[in-house]
C-alpha cells in the first residue's frame, strides 16, 4: 500500500510536485497564473519561481499549502509567462500567508493556501469553481500549467517558458487502485495516466483548469498541482491535484477576513 509522502525533489514517491513533462509551452502568458518566490532581487541565486499560484481575487493567490512550506513565499509574480517572473510579471509582495487547517502533510489532503497580498494586483483572476464538484465529471478535459522539470531524468532542467499539458479527469476510485492508496480522497482530483505526460518537481501549487485554456475569461480553476508518482515515468500512473471545490467556504472565508 502507498501512501501520499511530501516530495520535494525528483524522487519516486507520491507527493508534492514542482514541472510539466510532455506538455506543450503556451503561446502567450496566462493573466492568473502566479509564480511563488522567495525574492525578486535580480542578482539573487533565487531569482526564480520555486512553484506556482493562481490569482482569485485581486488581493488573493491560491496555491498549496507544500508550496507555502517549501520555500517562504515572500513574492508572486502574477501573468507571467518567464519563470523568473520579472521579465514581464506584476512583482507584489506576500503580507500573509494562510494554511488550511487540516492540511495533512502525509496525506496531501487539504492541501491548499491562501496568499494574501501587500496592493492590489491588475491581472484578471481565475473564476472559481461550483461548489461541491458539480463542475468535475470523469473524462473531462483539463489544463495544469507549470514552470516544473520537463524530464524525469537526474540532469532534467525547468522550463524557462511557461508549459501546458492536457489531460482527462478519472474516478478517484480508479485513481486509488493505480496509485495503490487509500489516501485519495474528496480534497483530490485524479487525471492522465499516459506515460511522458505529468506534472514534475517544480509545478507544484500550478493551476488546473478546465478546458483549453483558450481565452483567459473563460477558464474555470478545478484544482492545483499536488502529486505525482514518477513524474510520467510509467503508464497508468495519474498525477494527483487538488480539488479547489472542495474547500470553498474556507477560500471564502479566508478572502473575506483577510481585506
Amino acid at each position: 500500500m502507498k501512501i501520499i509522502v511530501p516530495l520535494l525533489s525528483s524522487s519516486i514517491l507520491i507527493g508534492p510536485v514542482a514541472g510539466i513533462i510532455g506538455g506543450n509551452e503556451l503561446m502567450k502568458a496566462r493573466t492568473y497564473v502566479a509564480g511563488i518566490r522567495t525574492t525578486v532581487d535580480p542578482k539573487s541565486e533565487d531569482n526564480f519561481s520555486h512553484c506556482g499560484g493562481v490569482l482569485i481575487t485581486s488581493t488573493h493567490v491560491l496555491t498549496t499549502a507544500s508550496c507555502a512550506e517549501a520555500a517562504p513565499a515572500n513574492f508572486v509574480s502574477v501573468g507571467a509567462y518567464f519563470v523568473n517572473g520579472g521579465e514581464d510579471g506584476e512583482e507584489i509582495k506576500v503580507r500573509s500567508v494562510t494554511k488550511h487547517p487540516q492540511f495533512n502533510r502525509n496525506t496531501l489532503s487539504n492541501d491548499f493556501a491562501v496568499l494574501t497580498l501587500e496592493k492590489k494586483c491588475s491581472k484578471k483572476p481565475v473564476q472559481l469553481p461550483a461548489p461541491g464538484g458539480a463542475d468535475i465529471r470523469s473524462g473531462m478535459w483539463v489544463t495544469a500549467m507549470g514552470w516544473g522539470l520537463t524530464s524525469a531524468s537526474a540532469d532534467a532542467m525547468s522550463s524557462e517558458k511557461l508549459k501546458e499539458l492536457h489531460q482527462q479527469i478519472i474516478p478517484n476510485d480508479v485513481c486509488r487502485k493505480a496509485l495503490k492508496s487509500t489516501t485519495i480522497g474528496m480534497s483530490h482530483v485524479c487525471a492522465g495516466g499516459q506515460r511522458g505526460q505529468s506534472p514534475c518537481v517544480g509545478d507544484m501549487g500550478g493551476p488546473v483548469i478546465r478546458g483549453d485554456a483558450s481565452v483567459d475569461g473563460n477558464d474555470v480553476l478545478i484544482g492545483l498541482i499536488a502529486g505525482s508518482d514518477g513524474c510520467g515515468v510509467k503508464q497508468g500512473i495519474p498525477a494527483i491535484y487538488a480539488r479547489v471545490s472542495s474547500v470553498l467556504p474556507w477560500i471564502n472565508s479566508v478572502v473575506k477576513n483577510s481585506k
